[in-house]
């Protein structure tokens, strides 16, 4: 019975048990569908497109330019968050200040800010606003958090020693939120690459990027539905990968903190 119950409970057997599931719920409903791939594609003939697209250089090139542009948003979102919380950490009273911000920023649906940029930003720039906007919130949260955390009797410890406020910060404060904020980071990091290709879809931006190759074969496509899901399949792929990277870093930043 231990051993049934062991392997029952096995995370990697249930993770498998669960991707199975999702395929065979996938097949169902394109049976259900009357196997019309211009309403619902066959997982099997889009999995095989999908590792068409995979061994076409251009897949790479898209795959890149929605990466890089997230980074650049989640850069900006990530050191103006930084700096804005350290200081709210150090100013308590500001937070009063930032609170409207923030509940603001995170109230505002996607979708809306998408149609905003636009027209501020143009196409090209717009999804690189969209990240920043989601990113700052969650880590200015975070660094706020991480210096909230702090016990007293680090700072009584740092007075005594007579450190300034910068040195209090850069050798007392700022390692021990350091954990904190990391959580911020990579919380953050793992929803920037679903935000940054939805705007690429909302946006209809024509710079290389998963979002643009979701619409142009979505547009031009002579096959149905299958190049959409196919690329869209890609998109989750590269999501999974990145979020059980993010999941090992969270526990390792949980352990610090």
């Amino acid at each position: 019975m231990k051993i049934v119950k062991k392997i029952i409970s096995n995370k990697y057997l249930l993770t498998t048990v669960g991707i199975l599931f999702f395929f065979l719920l996938w097949y169902l409903i394109y049976l259900v569908a009357g196997q019309r791939q211009s309403v619902f594609p066959s997982p099997i003939e889009t999995i095989e497109q999908a590792f068409i697209y995979l061994g076409d250089p251009f897949t790479y090139e898209c795959i890149w330019g929605s990466f890089y542009r997230m980074l650049i948003g989640f850069s900006i979102g990530a050191v103006a968050a930084i700096v804005i919380g350290v200081i709210v950490g150090n100013f308590t009273k500001l937070k009063y200040v930032f609170n409207p911000t923030m509940v603001a920023l995170k109230a505002i649906p996607t979708a809306a800010l998408t149609f905003l940029f636009l027209v501020l930003a143009g196409l090209k720039n717009a999804p690189i606003y969209i990240v920043t906007i989601i990113v700052f919130p969650i880590v200015y949260e975070a660094t706020v958090a991480g210096y909230s955390s702090i016990e007293e009797q680090y700072l009584m410890a740092s007075r005594v020693d007579g450190s300034s406020r910068i040195q209090d910060n850069v050798y007392v404060r700022f390692p021990l939120a350091l954990p904190t904020i990391g959580l911020g980071l990579v919380s953050s990091f793992a929803l920037s690459f679903k935000i940054e290709i939805m705007a690429e879809v909302i946006s209809g931006s024509s710079t290389p990027g998963i979002g643009n190759a979701i619409n142009n074969v979505y547009t031009n496509s002579t096959n149905g539905l299958v190049p959409t899901f196919a690329y869209s399949f890609i998109a989750i792929l590269i999501m999974l990968i990145v979020t059980l990277l993010m999941d090992i870093l969270k526990k390792v930043f949980k352990l610090k903190a």
